[in-house]
């Protein structure tokens, strides 16, 4: 059954979205889902922030004008079809 969207039925159209397709995450979040966040201050006593977001890149920033980004690319490995190689030799 299609329904168009109303907006005096439905309410908002994020809502009316929201409403057809549940999302839920029955484990709750984990760090793969998350950035993860450290905060402390390296030897010199500069102070720092290290963000690991989602596909492992990290940015840290040190201090109050300072920051370094380190990205890690994934490396996509395929493997190309075709037919094997038949022994011409038979016969």
């Amino acid at each position: 059954m299609h329904e168009p969207y109303d907006p005096d039925v439905h309410g908002t159209y994020g809502e009316w979205l929201r409403s057809k397709n549940i999302q839920t995450r029955p484990q709750g979040w984990t760090s793969a889902t998350r950035d993860q966040v450290v905060e402390g201050r390296d030897r010199s006593g500069r102070r720092f922030k290290r963000t690991t977001d989602q596909l492992g890149n990290d940015v840290i920033q040190h201090g109050d004008d300072q920051q370094s980004v380190i990205a890690r690319p994934r490396t996509v490995q395929g493997r190309m079809g075709g037919s094997p190689v038949s022994d011409q030799r038979k016969g």
